[in-house]
């Protein structure tokens, strides 16, 4: 692995683990009142647009993390709606 793809793999992985504390919080709290619902759809969203660019170009580290921070990404939108107040 080049030096380029480590620096990558490297702030995918820091993006990426930033949303977990965010979503454990969510989960284990089931409020999610100041978590703004146009941010959670508008990152998630484009994650997505992320993910398909990583595809597209064949980018390894921009396929892995974005596919996992879609899932979390993904749970975030879930959590908002399910127990955000509206």
């Amino acid at each position: 692995m080049s030096w380029v793809e480590t620096f990558g793999f490297l702030g995918g992985f820091l993006t990426t683990v930033s949303m977990i504390p965010q979503l454990w919080k969510l989960v284990k709290t089931r409020r999610a009142r100041d978590l703004s619902l146009t941010f959670t759809l508008l990152f998630a969203i484009g994650i997505l647009f992320w993910l398909i660019y990583g595809i597209m170009y064949e980018l390894t580290a921009v396929i892995f993390w974005n596919a996992i921070a879609l899932i979390l990404g993904g749970g975030l939108v879930y959590g908002k709606l399910k127990w955000g107040e509206r």
